[in-house]
């Protein structure tokens, strides 16, 4: 084909229209500018080129926005000439604009750091909109997933600070959330249930992990048949499941069958089980043991409470961490040597020891204090029980011990003096049990002993380590010259006979201001004992108060209606005035009684605080025939040891009672 004349291209332009003769002209100006910019830009010296690249880059990063065209058809059709707005990213362009210039030589110090900083700022700035693009992500998967491990795994290791906005889950990694949950009370702490999943998760476990099933003629046996129906249905609530207690009060009869028939069906689905107690009547018994043997061989803490010992082959138990034995009398099935046996089968792993009996019968553990696994506890507890020369001696060479508990009477009082008076101080450290933490001395029978009180005292000065402390019936002016040493002191229980201001104040000046719990019993008060209240104010971690002065709530058996009721009331009121009085409490106790404090905003029922605070008080069952320890949960373990309710045991008589 012909090349076409100048005419012809001529008069083909015209025909074009003048928007094809604009837009050619304009390409032909930008085609110039840039070939007189690439000319301009060639003559420069190296250094001029190179500040040339820097101003260019730090244009584009800091340069806001531009208005960009773009043409997609003709004017009035569909998707015709639309102006948009496009940032100014910093991307691969002007990384390599400023690498390049970076490696240019002979540059000036202080515009190398220009762009060193430019460059960085752009980094970072690209860096956060990837992050917070990829925060939004994992909130995401949080609302569909809150459980899933990748993500946590994801938060453990972030070190980026959450907002108030962001989930629970993000804001801290489940450990701490977990960590925090511990340090509340259960009864507060079934509100997490309602909160959201991630909460709910973390207050199952905690709620779950010990369960005390009751089963008994008067009682409902629904809750406990549920337990193990699900706990067979359920692997992993059954996997939250780490200590259970089982309460019986059954004659044994065809009722009793069928439940531990149930029982020994349910008991492999327990897959995560570390602790089991069999608290009651029947006790625990050969067969018996042989099933809990079978499914679980490796339990931490065996528990066996009763009038009884009857669990012949319980020394077949290895890894034992705890064993705990309580027992009325030793006429039961098994012979009690084979508690001797049980110490040396675990002399490697037992570290708490529990041995208890009942001061009214005959009984001896001198032959299992025998045991070379008494000089490796850390714990050990004698309760309601005789307690001989030999014991004390074997119990006098524990220097790992860091708790003790001695309640029950000294076959050899004057001999127990001298065991506790032996103790020296060589260079700031105790001969006798240097490593206590813990001691619990409560004595039956020997209210009138001076010396071996005397003794006691004098063994107790210079213990800085020691965190908690009762010493029973020991006269309040013997206690008051051991709690100036005793700094550290986060639990004390303690009886002041005749309790006045002075005595009070006496008190209040020697125990650390940082002590978390404490127990007051008197016999006789100058005035009633909730006016005392206000002189606790001065412990500001204070969150179990008990004042007990052996008083009983109104009973309406000997009582007008009228009169009940006004007595009642001016019961509860006295003991509200105590935890309106103190905000820092979380549980009360009251003439042997113990409540929940349960605060909120004013208004509805309940009374107010100096703040307007709600406070109201829930009470707390009471002990249960043959608890052993543990009782209702105080929200701590200091306020939990105070209140410990078995000492002694109540074989005979149901109901609280406190010694």
């Amino acid at each position: 084909m012909p090349p076409r004349s100048a005419a012809a291209a001529a008069t083909a332009n015209a025909m074009a229209g003048p928007s094809n003769l604009n837009a050619a002209s304009a390409a032909a100006a930008q085609d110039e500018l840039t070939a007189t910019v690439f000319g301009a830009v060639e003559s420069l010296s190296q250094v001029r080129k190179a500040n040339f690249l820097l101003e260019t880059s730090l244009a584009l990063i800091e340069g806001g926005s531009r208005l960009a065209v773009r043409s997609s058809g003709r004017k009035g059709d569909e998707g015709a000439d639309e102006r948009c707005t496009v940032t100014h990213r910093y991307g691969d362009e002007v990384e390599n604009y400023l690498d390049v210039y970076l490696r240019t030589p002979g540059l000036e110090r202080h515009d190398v750091a220009r762009a060193l900083l430019a460059r960085g700022n752009a980094r970072k700035t690209a860096g956060e909109k990837l992050l917070a693009r990829a925060q939004q992500d994992f909130q995401a998967v949080a609302k569909l997933d809150p459980s899933n491990r990748e993500l946590q795994g994801y938060l453990r290791r972030s070190n980026m600070i959450h907002f108030v906005d962001e989930p629970a889950s993000q804001r801290a990694p489940p450990e701490v959330w977990e960590l925090i949950a511990r340090f509340i009370p259960r009864y507060h702490l079934r509100s997490w249930l309602f909160v959201s999943a991630f909460h709910r998760d973390i207050a199952v476990r905690l709620i779950f992990h010990t369960i005390d099933l009751y089963f008994g003629e008067d009682q409902d046996l629904n809750r406990g048949l549920d337990i193990f129906d699900r706990v067979k249905a359920d692997p992993v609530f059954a996997s939250r499941v780490k200590a259970l207690r089982l309460h019986w009060a059954y004659e044994e009869n065809d009722m009793f069958d069928l439940m531990t028939r149930m029982f020994k069906s349910a008991l492999p689905a327990f897959i995560a089980l570390r602790e089991f107690e069999w608290i009651g009547y029947p006790e625990l018994r050969a067969e018996m043991v042989q099933a809990v043997l079978q499914t679980h061989p490796n339990l931490h803490t065996l528990g066996l409470i009763g009038w009884h010992f009857d669990a012949v082959g319980v020394s077949a138990f290895g890894g034992l961490r705890k064993f705990i034995l309580r027992a009325e009398d030793d006429d039961g099935f098994a012979d009690m040597g084979e508690v001797r046996t049980v110490l040396d089968q675990n002399q490697g792993t037992l570290k708490h020891l529990t041995l208890g009996a009942y001061l009214q019968r005959n009984h001896s553990w001198d032959h299992a204090f025998q045991s070379a696994t008494i000089r490796n506890l850390t714990h050990l507890e004698l309760v309601d029980t005789r307690i001989s020369h030999v014991v004390l001696a074997r119990i006098a060479h524990a220097h790992r011990l860091q708790s003790l508990t001695l309640h029950g009477t000294f076959e050899e009082p004057c001999s127990a003096s001298v065991v506790f008076g032996s103790d020296h101080v060589i260079d700031g450290i105790h001969t006798l049990l240097p490593h206590l933490e813990e001691f619990r001395f409560i004595m039956v029978g020997h209210d009138d002993d001076q010396s071996l009180f005397q003794s006691v005292t004098q063994f107790l000065r210079q213990r800085p380590k020691l965190r908690r402390l009762d010493l029973g019936c020991c006269p309040w002016d013997l206690v008051q010259t051991v709690l100036p040493d005793l700094t550290n002191l986060h639990a004390l229980r303690v009886r002041i006979a005749n309790l006045t201001d002075a005595s009070l104040r006496a008190l209040l000046d020697v125990i650390p201001r940082a002590i978390t719990a404490i127990h007051l019993e008197t016999a006789v008060s100058a005035k009633p004992i909730h006016e005392y209240a206000p002189s606790f104010s001065v412990f500001r971690s204070l969150a179990m108060l008990h004042l007990n002065g052996n008083l009983r709530r109104p009973q309406p058996n000997l009582l007008s209606d009228k009169e009940y009721q006004v007595q009642t009331e001016l019961w509860a009121s006295s003991a509200r005035s105590i935890a309106r009085t103190l905000p820092s409490l979380d549980f009360l106790g009251w003439h042997g009684e113990h409540y929940v404090v349960v605060r909120g905003s004013g208004g509805g029922g309940g009374s107010s605080g100096p703040d307007g605070e709600k406070v109201e008080l829930k009470e707390l069952p009471s002990r249960r025939r043959l608890d052993c320890a543990k009782g209702v949960d105080l929200g701590c373990e200091d306020a939990a040891w105070i209140e410990r309710k078995d000492l002694p045991m109540d074989y005979e008589m149901p109901g609280l009672q406190q010694t």
